[in-house]
């Protein structure tokens, strides 16, 4: 006999039987038994005739009954318009009405005292119904007359083609399903093949009743999950996950006018509250004490509202965890700044630049300087008539360099004035610069730094580096702890994992890229010596 069995082991050998003869299905039994211990409801969306029912109709063997040798209480209806409350709560009872003046129903046998309940076609339930279904699938109570019953509910599955329509008053009922998946038809051809042909009574209960959940066991459960550690990554991720989401909704604001327009995503305070208590269900049924990375995953079949954010919300949560997930306490930015204002101090302290450079006028053919935008037959001034220039206009002679006879000739005289700079002239009214040449240089002198210095520079290249450690110690304490049972998640499936290892190996390069950076800089300083050399820009 299987007794004393540790959660993670006995959840595997109920899936492992449960999935029999039921496939390409492994992950939504397995939600939907992770929702049901977590005394949430889960919502499959998909096709007719791809198993949803059958889902639902196998999951009842996870549990024991009540009484001895009995199984649990299981409640199955296919909802339509026309459906009333007392095919579903029961029927009024005639003899308390007449004999005790009491609207009271009958629920034996109906969905207030099931301990598996499926709803097909739940949105065709009409507001009477849906208005009785928040209280009993939030708060597992149901009014009878007067008197107000425990339900006993434990799986609460419901099944349908489509999404709940808008506008028709069924957001709130929406809201209860915590998980929400879709549900398609077997690919693989073997699988297909063997679905087809197997001659096996799915509907047959075949799980052992040593591995099946007791009553005992699931409200003892029940209390260790909620004790269950919610680490500050898993805040972190959260955080990230619904400023991605505000952030989006903030692009995809709804134009009444646009058909086309996106609904916002709305996850309400509630929602997130029986999130962290999905995810903290996931670590204890996989022998853990607090939550991990690998349950954040199964964020992504919890916020979305419509088929077409499916593919959105998945890239919001696989983004956090994996950009995010295991650097919520290390301050890269907060180093990264240190880092800058510890080399401005050290240019500071060790580095001088002197620029003696200046433009003055540039002598050409000795004694002329060029005038810039003038033809170059008429590009040239006599030193002595340009200093001599003032601001009221004289006739001079401009000049030009004759190339093949190496010498400067005569032109024709211009109207002539001082110009509004330095190096400006006025030629007939219009103001041309004369062309200037730089002297001197900019040189850059580097001084040893005093010992004294020195040594407090080398105490903060140790406390820097003293940091990197812990940040790598850190990171191996999340690998050593994370990494074996990564790909061992019950609920999640083991390729996610291939993104926490990659930020794992991701985050690890960056700390070793900053120890590299602190330990130039000190070689850096090291090196300095008393030096002048000049700069080239």
């Amino acid at each position: 006999m299987l007794l004393n069995m540790a959660a993670k082991e006995k959840i595997n050998a109920l899936l492992a039987e449960l999935n029999k003869g039921i496939y390409e299905k492994e992950e939504v039994m397995a939600l939907a038994l992770l929702s049901s211990i977590a005394r949430e409801s889960i919502f499959l969306l998909g096709p007719p005739g791809v198993a949803k029912s059958l889902i639902a109709r196998r999951l009842k063997f996870a549990y024991k009954g009540k009484d001895e040798g009995k199984g649990p209480k299981v409640f199955e209806y296919l909802m339509s318009r026309f459906s009333t409350p007392d095919e579903i709560f029961g029927p009024v009872s005639i003899s308390k009405l007449k004999e005790e003046d009491k609207y009271e129903r009958i629920a034996e046998g109906y969905l207030p005292s099931a301990d598996v309940v499926f709803l097909d076609e739940i949105w065709k339930a009409g507001p009477s119904i849906q208005n009785a279904f928040l209280t009993v699938i939030n708060e597992k109570k149901f009014r009878n007359g007067d008197t107000e019953i425990e339900v006993p509910m434990k799986a609460l599955i419901s099944a349908s083609n489509e999404l709940p329509a808008k506008d028709e008053g069924l957001e709130a009922l929406w809201d209860r399903f915590l998980i929400r998946l879709y549900v398609d038809g077997i690919k693989d051809t073997d699988n297909f093949n063997k679905m087809i042909s197997e001659d096996l009574n799915l509907y047959e209960d075949t799980v052992s009743e040593d591995i099946k959940i007791s009553d005992r066991e699931y409200k003892e459960w029940s209390k260790q999950i909620d004790g269950i550690k919610i680490p500050d990554n898993v805040f972190k991720v959260i955080g990230v996950i619904r400023k991605k989401i505000s952030a989006d909704n903030e692009k995809e604001k709804v134009d009444d006018e646009n058909d086309d327009a996106k609904h916002p995503i709305y996850i309400s305070d509630r929602r997130w509250r029986k999130i962290i208590r999905l995810l903290r269900t996931s670590a204890f049924l996989n022998d853990r004490q607090e939550v991990d990375l690998m349950d954040c995953f199964l964020i992504k079949d919890c916020i979305w509202d419509e088929d077409s954010q499916r593919d959105a919300v998945f890239q919001y949560v696989s983004d956090a965890i994996e950009e995010y997930g295991y650097t919520v306490s290390l301050d890269f930015a907060g180093m990264n700044q240190e880092l800058t204002e510890f080399i401005t101090e050290i240019n500071e302290e060790t580095k001088f630049v002197k620029d003696t450079r200046k433009e003055v006028l540039e002598s050409v053919h000795d004694g002329y300087y060029e005038i810039i935008g003038m033809p170059a037959n008429q590009n040239l001034i006599n030193q002595s008539d340009f200093n001599s220039l003032t601001n009221s206009d004289v006739s001079k002679y401009l000049h030009y360099w004759e190339r093949n006879r190496n010498q400067v000739r005569q032109y024709s005289s211009y109207s002539l004035r001082k110009g509004n700079t330095e190096f400006s002239i006025f030629i007939n009214n219009t103001e041309h610069q004369l062309k200037m040449v730089v002297q001197g240089d900019k040189r850059q002198t580097t001084r040893k730094p005093h010992p004294s210095v020195e040594k407090d520079w080398d105490d903060r290249v140790n406390q820097y580096l003293l940091q990197t450690e812990e940040w790598i110690e850190q990171i191996e304490s999340y690998r050593n702890k994370d990494m074996e049972h990564l790909r061992t998640n019950v609920f999640v499936k083991p390729e996610l994992a291939n993104m926490v290892e990659s930020h794992i190996t991701k985050t690890t390069k960056e700390i070793e890229k900053f120890k590299v950076s602190i330990r130039e800089i000190q070689n850096g300083y090291k090196r300095l010596k008393n030096e002048e050399v000049a700069i080239n820009d």
